[in-house]
């Protein structure tokens, strides 16, 4: 099974999130913070590279050369979540490598004015191949994990689908 990228950024924070994205369970599109991520996305960076590359199970927000090197750009609305917007660079790291391009990271974050490096290294990839097999395992089940209320379940679109 190949995961989807959004499903690792999700596990990190929510594994029923991640439950739901595997599923197509679609969020609530018009939630204000996944508009404005959107909106985010949409209007930074334009002019460093190639924006919302896909390949099988990953859509990476920008591409660019930075001296023969192929980096990938996440764009994040805040460093919040900084931990799952890793997890989810490190997938786009990994599925590169798996198809012979080395590459390197940077999470971006503009309302911050921060940019994060991130690369694959022995380490990383050891944690990225267990959280995948933790994900692969929650996605065997039938029924989604059991709702815990965490700080980013006021501002989720899958709010009402949890809360209900």
């Amino acid at each position: 099974m190949r995961i989807k990228a959004s499903t690792v950024l999700s596990y990190v924070k929510c594994p029923r999130e991640a439950w739901f994205i595997e599923r197509d369970i679609i969020p609530d599109q018009s939630n204000p913070f996944i508009e404005l991520g959107r909106f985010i996305h949409e209007n930074h960076y334009s002019e460093k590279g190639e924006k919302s590359v896909e390949l099988p199970g990953i859509k990476m927000d920008i591409v660019w050369k930075e001296r023969q090197m192929t980096v990938v750009g996440e764009i994040k609305k805040s460093s919040r979540a900084i931990d799952s917007a890793k997890a989810q660079l490190l997938y786009y790291l990994y599925s590169l490598k798996e198809r012979g391009i080395d590459a390197k990271g940077y999470i971006l974050i503009p309302m911050e004015k921060k940019k994060i490096e991130v690369n694959l290294g022995k380490n990383e990839e050891e944690y990225l191949k267990k959280l995948l097999e933790e994900i692969e395992k929650l996605l065997s089940t039938d029924v989604p994990p059991s709702v815990e209320r965490k700080p980013i379940c006021k501002n989720c679109g899958y709010k009402e689908l949890c809360w209900a």
